[in-house]
């Protein structure tokens, strides 16, 4: 029989574990619910669009503003040290009480494009505690399988962004209900963090924010080859998730339209099946295979898109849901390889930069895509996507090289 301790340590063990996978799953949910208000200008841009006689161009700003909030409030909330000085699980409280206040002032209070841009901005900038702080609760939790574990959390993410499409496909047909459902869902996310979850047993602070560690943490190959390939990653993944409902109107303009919302949805839901799915196979195949067939398939998407738009309407949505699996499919592993490459003094300030920068190419990549359209049509205009899942490839090829 053996000695009590031993058994007494093996049944800690085993509770420690069952917390942590709850953790996962109740941090997972919460992120669900908290990025909600992310599309919520994307998804109501068909309306806005009619309502406003906004362009493509203009239209595209619905969901740059977002970006370029988070993108202000990530390197904001670093500099700051917000999730280091204060308890990271009210730090996500408020930014996603925040942000849901702000979302719901974009649906009751812009009577003008210039107006929403403003509170869209503030949205964004209030999701820069959500989706990274998500991410360092969940590591909280974990010493190993961070990799497949940010698979689940990011596939939540990816659910949650696509919830306004199905919001308003199935539950609410004004723009303004959709954005005010989107924020109760923000704001239960952040109240679900902050009594249902604890703090995990391996809480670690980021390094201090040092301006000078934006240039420094690049001179690590393996880190550098990492970022420029999640850089490629972003070139294509927002641009795809905010502007394929452009692609899809151009291919049913004949038809009533009605099933666009859901299509849009569904494009960018199922990716949690890529993320849970390659985060899965990474604990055995490794994180940068994983990340180099992800975007290898989905640049032939780009490439095929084009003729993809010539099959009949089932075959087209089968291809886009493909093309939904594996466009995201490889996010969580680039943090799992950042975590792992960048100079461990200054993890925090790596990642952080990594995640803003690769956030400031959606911005260029969202506002070009309308402007190709304009002279190739929809129909062509995703094809130049394939520009940035190509170069992450190249750079995860040389990540094994070097």
């Amino acid at each position: 029989m053996p000695p009590l301790t031993d058994g007494t340590s093996s049944e800690k063990l085993r509770q420690s574990n069952t917390s942590a996978e709850g953790a996962l799953l109740l941090v997972s949910i919460a992120v669900l619910l908290a990025s909600a208000t992310w599309f919520s200008g994307t998804a109501a841009a068909p309306q806005l669009r009619a309502l406003w006689q906004l362009s493509d161009g203009e239209s595209a700003w619905l969901t740059i503003s977002v970006q370029l909030g988070f993108i202000t409030g990530t390197f904001l909330y670093a500099a700051l040290n917000l999730s280091d000085r204060f308890n990271a699980r009210k730090v996500f409280f408020a930014s996603a009480l925040a942000g849901a206040l702000f979302n719901a002032a974009f649906a009751w209070l812009s009577p003008q494009l210039a107006t929403a841009i403003v509170f869209r901005f503030l949205t964004g900038l209030m999701l820069a505690g959500v989706y990274p702080v998500g991410m360092k609760i969940v590591a909280s939790w974990f010493q190993t399988g961070l990799g497949w574990r940010l698979g689940v959390m990011v596939g939540a993410l990816t659910v949650g962004t696509a919830s306004p499409y199905l919001i308003l496909a199935v539950g609410a047909p004004r723009w303004q209900l959709m954005a005010t459902a989107a924020s109760v869902s923000a704001a239960a996310g952040g109240f679900l963090i902050l009594v249902a979850v604890g703090d995990g047993p391996y809480l670690k602070g980021r390094a201090r924010f040092d301006p000078a560690m934006i240039v420094k943490v690049f001179r690590h190959p393996p880190f550098r080859y990492t970022a420029l390939g999640y850089f490629g990653h972003m070139w294509e993944l927002y641009a795809f998730w905010s502007l394929s409902s452009f692609y899809l109107t151009a291919k049913f303009k004949d038809q009533t339209g009605s099933s666009i919302p859901v299509i849009s949805f569904l494009a960018i839901a199922v990716g949690v099946v890529g993320c849970v799915v390659g985060g899965w196979i990474s604990r055995t195949a490794g994180e940068r295979r994983v990340a180099l067939v992800s975007m290898i398939i989905s640049a032939s998407c780009c490439l095929a898109s084009g003729f993809a738009f010539e099959l009949p309407s089932t075959l087209l949505i089968a291809f886009i849901l493909i093309w939904g699996i594996f466009v995201i499919s490889d996010s969580p592993q680039f943090s799992a390889l950042a975590a792992r490459h960048c100079p461990p003094d200054y993890t925090g300030t790596a990642l952080t930069t990594q995640n803003g920068i690769g956030f400031a190419v959606t911005v260029f990549s969202i506002q070009l895509l309308p402007l190709i359209a304009s002279r190739v049509e929809w129909r062509w205009a995703f094809t130049f996507l394939a520009i940035g899942p190509a170069a992450g490839a190249y750079f995860m090829s040389r990540l094994q090289r070097d």
